[in-house]
């Protein structure tokens, strides 16, 4: 019974986000929303920008071959996370792209989350910070420090969070609540790692660090501190080269048909949801009236563009009233919300890609911002 128990336990962390309930992030508050000019002329983060300027000007991305290139759709679980898994789909992909890897690779969202909730007392992070982790600690493989879906709020939480978590006080029992760990391990020798009768005695931490370094040294090398992507015609060049970018953006439930939608008073379109498809705040909708009022924000991997594709919308009107919108253009996402839930039955081309969406450009480019992880070639 006990293992028929775990089993189902995991199939939902997995693959139905933990019934609907699709976490989310704090609030964002450093996007920098791409520019419709093209800033080819100036500096550049790239070195062709001619193959740039004409891979703009194309009205798709392949967008399937890239997805071909990705590594399984995870579920975040119950944790707001989903910055933390978008950089790590994004680093697993490039390493597909780049090095070759399998597409079954499988990194650990649970390190990169250990590192950034260092001196923190809430959860939530963003592109930037996450890819600057990665940079500096590297990551290791899943199976070595496996992914925890709960949140813990105390030490009450779980038997875990009393041992790890039990005897620390003020800002480190804060961090070590949300990043599942005391935060002072990472600074630690590997002999206090080790030594079972040291405070911070932790046989699995040290593996996993051991891991992430060495991964570091053999083929995480990404470039610069800068991962901004500053224009719309950069995003559309990279994406159709075959580059994923990571989207964060300010959420608004009724675009998303999120489960709080009905809370906040926004109708909700189940069908939508199933189908992966993210509207458009409307000005003097509902949903651009109330989702300011529980402000929040997710962030999830770019995989493609299609300017011709066509969103129709159902909006209810904050004076009472349902307008019909429609949209050209949308950008494709892997999501981190599972594949029993939202986008199950996502499809492109008449395919069936479960736990991916599409967003429009409009909300995208006016609330998002976009980053690229310039990750070198290893020589491996």
């Amino acid at each position: 019974m006990y293992l028929i128990k775990l089993f189902v336990a995991t199939l939902v962390a997995t693959n139905f986000a933990w019934a609907d309930e699709a976490y989310l992030d704090p609030a964002y508050g450093d996007l920098i929303h791409p520019t419709q000019e093209s800033v080819f002329g100036s500096e550049s983060l790239f070195t062709n920008n001619n193959f740039f300027k004409n891979s703009a000007k194309l009205k798709a991305s392949d967008t399937e071959a890239l997805i071909a290139l990705q590594s399984p759709v995870k579920s975040q679980a119950s944790r707001g996370t989903c910055s933390i898994f978008s950089a790590t789909a994004m680093l697993e992909s490039m390493l597909i792209i780049k090095n070759q890897f399998p597409t079954d690779i499988d990194l650990s969202e649970e390190w990169l989350e250990y590192l950034v909730m260092k001196n923190r007392n809430s959860d939530g992070s963003n592109s930037h910070k996450n890819f600057s982790m990665i940079k500096r600690y590297g990551m290791p493989y899943e199976e070595t420090l496996p992914y925890i879906g709960t949140t813990w709020k105390s030490v009450d939480d779980s038997p875990l969070a009393a041992e790890r978590c039990g005897e620390l006080e003020g800002i480190l029992l804060d961090s070590c609540l949300l990043g599942h760990r005391d935060q002072r391990l990472i600074d630690q020798s590997d002999e206090e790692l080790l030594d079972s009768l040291s405070p911070f005695y932790d046989v699995e931490f040290y593996e996993a660090r051991t891991e992430a370094l060495q991964n570091k040294s053999d083929f995480i090398h990404i470039e610069g501190r800068h991962y901004s992507v500053w224009s719309v015609d950069q995003i559309k060049g990279l994406l159709a080269q075959g580059i994923p970018l990571t989207m964060g953006i300010d959420f608004y439930y009724g675009a998303w048909n999120h489960r709080k939608s009905s809370d906040l008073g926004i109708t909700r379109n189940f069908d939508h949801w199933d189908q992966g498809i993210v509207g458009y705040p409307e000005v003097g909708s509902m949903d651009y009236k109330q989702s300011p009022t529980e402000r929040a924000g997710h962030s999830v991997l770019i995989v493609g563009y299609d300017d011709e594709r066509v969103v129709e919308v159902e909006t209810l009107m904050a004076d009472g009233t349902t307008k019909t919108f429609t949209y050209k253009g949308v950008y494709y996402f892997k999501n981190s919300w599972g594949t029993g839930s939202f986008g199950r039955d996502f499809e492109i081309d008449g395919k069936n890609y479960p736990g991916y969406g599409m967003i429009t450009q409009k909300y995208a480019n006016q609330f998002g911002g976009f980053y690229q992880m310039p990750l070198k070639k290893a020589d491996i």
